[in-house]
């Protein structure tokens, strides 16, 4: 089996659209091929809600979305029309020790050249999270694996280890998603928390996300262009260099919250794009940065030790890389 081969979906064939009286829910069931079987329902208005958890079987993971229409009903897995994305799950952040974790599995030899990092996922998941289009996650796992192509795949030790993976990343979108519903205000990018988590990886992330809506997201860009400068200056090759001569890296990094609560604001005012309605296209990013400093590569600084264990350990400030 090549890697492309890997990173491609399974689908179950209990997949169906169930209707009862007047209300419809599409399930989807899917897995890579070493990992658990995923729940996504997506309403008539293209909410969706996805099970943090994985199942062993198809069988079981449809069984579930039966049983919670038994004791639910229906409508539990519904949404207004102007709802985000919700979950069913309770708050699930991540501790420290798991995001650790699912770095630690970003970079991994595998896929360490091609995948994003634990910043670029944050960024890449909220764009989505936030944006005009319902994304499924069958569409955006493999970016993560390879923001280049999305045909990298990685090399789990088995099956134990791609639930887990798969569960934290799971874990962590249903997070985002989840605090964009309720308190938008209260989102931090991660960043803030430790030098390891870059900026201008978050930003990279962030632009990302446009491409599963690139005229909508295109439009709005020329509407309101100050929205997206903190981006442009930190998560292109092209803005980074103009932020490095004018070193006002920090300025635009302290605008990135406020532009992502303006954008959420203006998106949320709108019915999400059903994405029925938006064929699936051969998807490439919209914008890339140039080079950048790999986690397991040396330090610039000149130490000799690993960027993560130096520059980029947590126990330094915030920084643009």
């Amino acid at each position: 089996m090549t890697k492309n081969e890997e990173s491609k979906l399974i689908y179950s064939s209990l997949q169906q659209t169930y209707t009862i009286g007047d209300k419809s829910i599409d399930i989807q069931i899917y897995r890579l091929p070493e990992t658990g079987w995923t729940i996504e329902v997506v309403d008539e208005h293209g909410n969706s809600t996805v099970w943090n958890d994985e199942f062993a079987t198809d069988q079981d993971a449809f069984d579930e979305v039966m049983r919670t229409i038994s004791e639910e009903g229906i409508e539990s897995l519904i949404g207004k029309p102007s709802a985000r994305l919700s979950s069913l799950a309770d708050d699930g952040s991540l501790t420290a020790e798991e995001i650790a974790t699912l770095d630690d599995f970003l970079s991994g030899d595998s896929i360490v050249d091609t995948s994003m990092d634990f910043a670029a996922l944050e960024g890449f998941l909220t764009a989505i999270a936030i944006g005009p289009r319902m994304v499924r996650p069958s569409e955006w796992i493999s970016w993560i694996w390879d923001m280049d192509d999305a045909e990298n795949a990685p090399e789990f030790s088995g099956e134990q280890e791609a639930n887990r993976i798969m569960s934290l990343v799971f874990r962590h979108y249903n997070t985002i998603v989840g605090t964009f519903n309720a308190v938008p205000e209260s989102f931090e990018p991660i960043f803030w928390e430790g030098r390891q988590w870059g900026a201008a990886e978050w930003c990279e992330g962030f632009l990302l996300g446009f491409q599963f809506a690139e005229k909508e997201w295109a439009l709005l860009q020329v509407g309101q262009p100050t929205w997206f400068t903190p981006f442009l200056r930190l998560g292109t090759f092209e803005g980074i260099e103009i932020t490095d001569n004018q070193g006002d890296a920090e300025k635009w990094m302290n605008e990135i919250k406020p532009s992502v609560l303006k954008l959420h604001g203006y998106w949320s005012q709108y019915e999400k794009l059903d994405p029925a309605l938006q064929p699936v296209r051969e998807l490439t990013p919209i914008v890339r940065s140039g080079p950048k400093i790999g986690r397991n590569d040396s330090c610039p600084c000149g130490s000799g030790k690993k960027f993560k264990k130096c520059c980029g350990s947590g126990n330094a400030s915030p920084t643009m890389h």
